[in-house]
């Protein structure tokens, strides 16, 4: 089994690009949070040239990106407790296998109780089958990686060309699909429903979008998944230093924006979360994920070197407490858009929603940041720890 390098003390950058990951999601997240999830951001929510400008922004920089960046470190995840676990002595997949059933029963809840588009039960089931590559070599975990997605990017395109087909030669068998009727039903739930209704319809759903997440993302978010855990068995992602990041600054960068560019452009000639133009905006951004993200890595890892100052440390802390983070932006969320909050759901053009998912984001990471000032881990990764190791934070 390849061994992860040891390092002295924890490493600044994982927790910097978690951090930065966790400021995207929330910039991307809020799309679904506060609009039927059919619609999204068009329409009247596109009118001005401020939500036109903020809507190609948000899938330009982040779209497509932040979770990726998510999921590299996921990975990574595995080998440090691979590692963690040789060190002590004690068998790892128990630990491991209670880890990822944490991860699936706590998505569960947060899917019906909070956030319609959570991403821990794919973690978690996604997790069990990373176990089987924890001896793969770092090289043959980048060609998988790069693989898996490429094909989920071929998945989306031949979706996006079924789309326009069904438009172009039949556009009347597009009032069958049943969007107009689950735009209906989500305003129902959000807009005026009481917190129970919202998770009614939400739990309705679950045997839907779960398949639907893993079928459009999972094959990335493993490929992602194995990029990490590749970059922890090299070492690089403990060294900032490393040639491979200023490569991915230098050059992935620069041709994972250009992509980002062309996709966030055709998603915003779109008409719905939908259509042709959106599927194949999403498949051309899905197509430079990795270029982009890899880039943002490397970026990061610049800022990642010499000694580290009060803000790197702060952001740092506040990335290492992730989930905590992650599930307080859904709280927050919920709390502003659904009608037993403020009830802003479907009233919001796309400038004002991301700019106050920007307020959020960075007041999640705030909060994490303080809390780790004065502990050693966040509370949901106490919970979290309390699973893995049988009641041990």
């Amino acid at each position: 089994m390849t061994t992860v390098p040891e390092t002295a003390g924890r490493a600044l950058m994982p927790d910097l690009v978690r951090a930065f990951a966790l400021f995207g999601i929330a910039i991307v997240n809020v799309t679904a949070f506060s609009q039927p999830i059919a619609v999204g951001f068009y329409g009247e929510a596109l009118a001005s040239p401020a939500d036109q400008a903020a809507y190609f922004g948000m899938t330009s920089l982040f779209l497509m990106k932040s979770y990726p960046l998510f999921s590299m470190m996921f990975g990574a995840g595995l080998a440090y407790q691979l590692s963690a676990a040789a060190r002590s002595g004690k068998a790892f997949a128990p630990r491991y296998f209670r880890r990822m059933a944490a991860l699936v029963v706590l998505g569960a809840l947060h899917f019906v109780f909070f956030w319609i588009g959570d991403i821990l039960m794919v973690y978690g089931l996604l997790g069990c089958f990373l176990f089987l590559m924890r001896d793969v070599s770092a090289k043959v975990l980048v060609r998988v990686g790069i693989a898996l997605i490429a094909l989920n990017t071929l998945l989306l395109l031949s979706l996006g060309a079924m789309m326009w087909a069904l438009e172009s030669l039949s556009p009347e068998a597009m009032a069958d699909l049943g969007y107009d009727a689950m735009n209906e039903a989500s305003l129902r739930a959000f807009g005026e429903g009481s917190f129970g209704d919202a998770a009614a319809y939400r739990l309705g759903l679950l045997g839907l979008m779960v398949p639907s997440l893993i079928f459009q993302q999972g094959l990335s978010v493993f490929g992602f998944f194995c990029f990490g855990l590749a970059a922890l068995k090299t070492g690089v992602i403990d060294n900032p230093e490393s040639r491979f990041w200023r490569l991915s600054r230098r050059v992935l960068l620069p041709v994972g924006v250009a992509g980002s560019l062309a996709g966030g452009w055709m998603l915003l000639q779109a008409h719905s979360a939908v259509d042709s133009t959106f599927l194949l905006g999403s498949a051309i951004t899905l197509g430079f994920s990795a270029f982009s993200a890899l880039g943002y890595a490397g970026l990061i890892a610049a800022i990642s070197t010499g000694e580290p100052g009060p803000i790197r440390r702060f952001l740092a802390r506040a990335g290492s407490a992730s989930m905590t983070a992650y599930l307080l932006q859904s709280v927050a969320f919920s709390l502003i858009f659904t009608a037993y909050g403020l009830g802003q759901f479907g009233r919001l053009g796309a400038a004002e929603a991301i700019g106050l998912a920007a307020l959020v984001a960075l007041a999640s990471l705030v909060f994490t940041g303080l809390w780790r000032s004065f502990a050693k881990r966040g509370p949901m990764e106490v919970l979290l720890r309390r699973v893995t190791y049988w009641g041990r934070a």
